[in-house]
């Protein structure tokens, strides 16, 4: 079952709600905001994609300078899963100022662009 739709742009990514996902995400919203983790429950959302070429990159693997969320299905990892190559990234620039998790729950969907390489 997918609580999330990822549809590929140029620009980026954007993450749908499934009427599934909507249903599960109402279960944790409680008036102070969730009941469990906001990372947590973002990565429960995208668990199928994660378990079929999705991945969570971190910053550092990529020289990233921030705390956003950050996305790829063309991950190339080694043997002791260090990442040795990724074609494109896309990310959640506004982190700082907005949920990802809030947006996805009130707007149904939630758009990372793809990032540019700086190298």
């Amino acid at each position: 079952m997918s609580y999330v739709e990822i549809v590929k742009s140029v620009e980026g990514i954007t993450l749908r709600l499934t009427p599934e996902g909507q249903e599960e995400l109402a279960e944790y919203r409680i008036p102070e905001g969730w009941s469990h983790s906001p990372d947590m429950l973002f990565a429960d959302m995208l668990e199928d994609h994660l378990c079929n070429g999705w991945e969570f990159i971190q910053p550092e693997e990529i020289g990233a300078l921030t705390a956003a969320p950050i996305l790829s299905d063309s991950a190339e990892r080694d043997d002791q899963g260090n990442l040795v190559k990724v074609d494109q990234v896309y990310w959640f620039p506004d982190y700082a100022v907005r949920s990802e998790l809030d947006e996805l729950y009130e707007n149904g969907e939630v758009f990372f662009p793809a990032a540019e390489e700086t190298a």
